[in-house]
């Protein structure tokens, strides 16, 4: 064996040869607030699956696996931490076993921690503190509720961009105000931001909805109105099955599409610009013209009951019959 390689084993400290990795899975446990008149205002980039219902309870239910890592070493479960630090301090990392892998730490890790897990007992109780009354179902952002107003808050901190499977289905009554924001809720944007490359959805809610959104698609079905939303980046398709739209619709998209599905009994005057604009659907055209590169038309369904101004700047516009 070479210098170099006996120099290199001196450097091992430590090898766990992991035999069952596994994820806690967060299943079935849901958390129910009461909270039926005010407004839900989600200051989230997560996704979010939102349907609405007639009932007074806000129900939470977490998609998802727990972030947390677990180890099984004969019968003996616990969690694994473990820190490696280079010789700059400041570009410490954390370093996570991923699923099914032993983990090897070198000499320049510096931290290494295993708590162990008696799941028996903690049967009956909950883990107390702010911070970790919602971890064990599984919900990865805080919930307040102050002045008539129920938030849903991403707790992250610094500069960073993240992909992330975190999806939640959400119950909410149809008596609340919806104030959705994918950014931030506040006037300075934050610069935390989780992606996730599924469309954030909305359905069977009857009450007002403000959706404001940076990159996030969106998807709304049977969402009666009134509705706002503004969209940079994003792509929004709404749809209509089982209702028609009885409010205002108000729907911006900056380079993303706009596409809605109308049934056919439909009472709405339709005020589309975009680049181009398709549709099967036979409106009345009380206006055409076309300047730079965006069509602006007026189209009318029935008597024009229900306005709807849509924008997708330099997006389409698909406007379609429900088959």
């Amino acid at each position: 064996m070479s210098v170099k390689k006996n120099k290199k084993m001196k450097h091992v400290k430590f090898i766990f040869a992991i035999a069952f990795l596994v994820s806690i899975v967060a299943t079935g446990q849901e958390k129910k607030i009461q909270f039926s008149k005010g407004t839900l205002k989600i200051c989230s980039s997560k996704n979010f699956q939102i349907e609405g219902y007639d009932g007074k309870e806000v129900v939470i239910k977490g998609n998802h696996n727990n972030r947390m890592s677990a180890y099984d070493i004969n019968g003996v479960k616990g969690y694994l931490y473990s820190t490696q630090t280079d010789k700059n301090p400041k570009k410490s990392k954390p370093k996570f076993p991923t699923q099914k892998s032993s983990v090897v730490v070198s000499g320049k890790a510096k931290n290494v921690f295993f708590a162990t897990l008696d799941t028996k007992r903690k049967e009956g109780l909950k883990r107390l503190g702010k911070e970790h009354e919602n971890k064990e179902l599984g919900i990865y952002f805080t919930i307040e509720q102050k002045n008539g107003e129920l938030i849903f808050k991403d707790n992250t901190s610094g500069q960073f961009i993240m992909m992330t499977n975190e999806s939640y289905t959400i119950k909410i009554p149809n008596s609340l105000k919806l104030n959705w924001s994918t950014s931030s809720c506040n006037r300075r944007p934050s610069r935390s931001v989780l992606y996730n490359s599924k469309a954030s959805s909305l359905t069977n809610f009857n009450g007002e909805v403000e959706i404001s959104t940076s990159l996030n698609n969106l998807e709304l079905t049977d969402v009666t109105g009134p509705v706002s939303i503004n969209s940079i980046g994003g792509n929004v398709i709404v749809k209509f099955d089982k209702k028609t739209p009885k409010k205002l619709y108000s729907v911006y998209s900056n380079n993303g599409f706009i596409d809605i599905t109308l049934p056919k009994n439909s009472d709405v005057n339709i005020d589309a610009n975009g680049a181009a604009i398709y549709s099967n659907i036979d409106f009345k055209n009380l206006h055409d013209e076309t300047h730079e590169n965006q069509h602006r038309m007026d189209l009318k369904l029935k008597n024009g009951r229900v306005k709807m101004k849509l924008d997708a700047g330099y997006g389409t516009i698909y406007l379609r019959k429900k088959e």
